[in-house]
């Protein structure tokens, strides 16, 4: 069967695959999830019980699944079968070319300037035997060597024995949403107003909407951390909270940024947008926003592919927009949106777990438009960027072809991701002048961008955030200055011993104060919501035990 889309767009029909939404064609509702059924729970027993959310289970079938309806899937949509692309395909391992690059040392010095030794990532190569210095928060030398510069001596000296990168960045997250632990979909959908408005989904996501507004900032925390100890340095889409700045960066608020802020984002979608887009529009043109990130075209189908329409429609193809997801796009609106300089980020995880599609990357690139990678989200995506890293190499050499090699994958995450989110005058490459965002994994030979996408979480060696060292393996971290240990706790991952700087002190102001133990203390004090009471909804404790910041060991 063929069905005319756009010029005249061969499609292919797949029956009994997905599932209808509440209102049977996929509403245009937002790509953020909906978590508006809060006020009909489903309780469970009248206990109160502890609910380790990495054991709790996706129910059955969905009461809406028994209707099933056809899903049009363009045909420039890159699609699986339902038991490709396992993430469970895709494990965490230690890839290793010949011994290790010596033992890690650490000179202590100066506690706010530090020389890091070892293999060096730039934005023009590898320096085999290199520098990097930090000092005032920013990079203030990378070469193969910093000796000459005045902030050299006297510096903590790091030798890493490690392979050293700009920290990475997440171009697109719903970080508060990661300390749920994976979701599985009973079927595959056809755009992102069906699985919203499930009951499966609102039974799974429901300690998230009962405890989100007193508990926002414990769980924006978890979902930071996560990202942290796998050596990401910024994210989009943590909420906008003044307990969140003691750890990463977020690149849609100024605060981080030097006080510069002309970033707005839209996770509802173009529906959302009043058509005229006048005052989105000029925003635009007085200069006010140069970074609009948009939901769009979450799907396999014709209904997600129509947001495409929308959005031309309200005049809003410029190059200010930032696409997430642009699954549905097709060779007609990729080479429109390339035309104009487009940006997309991509989260092939999730669209793949719940499309069985995913956005067509070669056609992205052949067009012009610069990509970045991010996970989305816990529930659908890769618990962090390096699992995201290694999953999209396996799409990209299953899909396309081997399109992507491992420097793209790199770029995607880093100097790329930066130009998507424009930032890269300060964040996304080991530039000179660039604010001091490190990671620093073990070396073991392999090619440098290879090593960081087979890098094991748990092997993460040291991570720096404006010349701050916040993670890394605890003998190193020991070693270090003790004026920078003092908020500092003992953690162990995979049998692995690290130390992690969660707090900014006793008494810092905004929670900024609350160690990583006050966070597990906190999902402790988590409720049900039982609904309307007299006069006063109800509720009883339902504690959870968030899902673990490195869930995945390698053998």
């Amino acid at each position: 069967m063929a069905l005319a889309l756009g010029a005249c767009r061969d499609a292919l029909v797949q029956p009994d695959v997905a599932e209808a939404g509440a209102d049977g064609n996929g509403a245009d509702v937002g790509s953020e999830p909906i978590d508006d059924l809060a006020d009909s729970p489903t309780p469970n027993d009248m206990g109160t019980d502890t609910v380790d959310v990495a054991s709790v289970d996706a129910p059955g079938m969905d009461v809406l699944a028994d209707r099933p309806t056809d899903r049009i899937i363009p045909t420039d949509v890159p699609v699986v079968d339902g038991g490709s692309l396992s993430p469970a395909a895709i494990p965490e391992r230690r890839v290793t070319c010949g011994p290790r690059a010596g033992t890690p040392s650490v000179t202590a010095g100066a506690p706010d300037r530090f020389v890091l030794r070892g293999r060096v990532v730039t934005p023009t190569g590898v320096i085999a035997a290199g520098e990097v210095l930090i000092a005032a928060g920013r990079l203030a030398c990378v070469a193969a060597s910093c000796s000459a510069r005045a902030e050299y001596a006297g510096a903590t000296i790091v030798t890493t024995a490690g392979v050293i990168y700009p920290g990475l960045i997440d171009a697109h997250n719903h970080t508060a949403y990661n300390w749920l632990p994976e979701w599985t979909p009973p079927m595959a959908y056809g755009n992102h107003g069906q699985w919203q408005r499930t009951a499966s989904y609102n039974a799974f996501v429901q300690p998230y909407s009962d405890n989100t507004s007193l508990h926002e900032c414990t769980m924006g925390k978890w979902g930071e951390l996560r990202s942290l100890v796998a050596g990401t340095t910024s994210i989009q889409g943590s909420p906008n909270r003044l307990c969140l700045a003691s750890l990463v960066r977020s690149p849609e608020f100024g605060r981080d940024f030097g006080g510069v802020d002309r970033h707005s984002t839209n996770v509802l979608g173009i529906s959302t947008v009043p058509n005229p887009a006048t005052a989105v529009l000029n925003s635009f043109s007085d200069g006010g926003v140069t970074t609009y990130i948009l939901h769009l075209a979450e799907g396999t189908d014709t209904t997600a592919l129509s947001e495409w329409s929308q959005l031309t429609a309200r005049m809003m193809l410029v190059p200010q927009v930032v696409i997430i997801h642009g699954t549905a796009l097709g060779a007609a609106e990729h080479t429109a949106f390339g035309a104009i300089g487009g940006r997309l980020v991509w989260s092939p995880r999730s669209n793949i777990i719940l499309y069985r599609g995913t956005t067509n990357i070669p056609l992205a690139l052949d067009s012009g438009t610069l990509v970045a990678l991010a996970p989305d989200w816990t529930p659908s995506g890769g618990p962090n960027l390096l699992s995201e890293l290694r999953y999209a190499r396996e799409v990209s050499t299953r899909l396309f072809a081997g399109r992507l090699t491992a420097r793209d994958l790199f770029e995607m995450v880093t100097s790329r991701a930066a130009r998507v989110l424009d930032r890269h005058t300060l964040i996304g490459s080991l530039t000179e002048g660039l604010y001091a965002d490190v990671l620093v994994v073990p070396d073991f030979g392999c090619d440098a961008y290879d090593t960081l996408i087979d890098t094991a979480t748990a092997d993460v060696e040291m991570v720096f955030v404006g010349g701050r060292p916040l993670y890394g393996d605890r003998p190193l971290m020991n070693a270090l200055p003790a004026s920078l240990l003092a908020n500092c706790e003992d953690a162990t991952y995979c049998g692995v011993d690290k130390r992690i700087c969660v707090s900014r002190g006793p008494g810092a102001p905004d929670l900024t104060g609350q160690t990583m133990a006050d966070l597990v203390a906190d999902f402790g004090t988590f409720t049900e919501d039982l609904g309307p009471g007299d006069g006063a909804r109800m509720t009883r404790p339902r504690p959870v035990i968030p899902y673990p910041l490195v869930p995945l060991c390698p053998p």
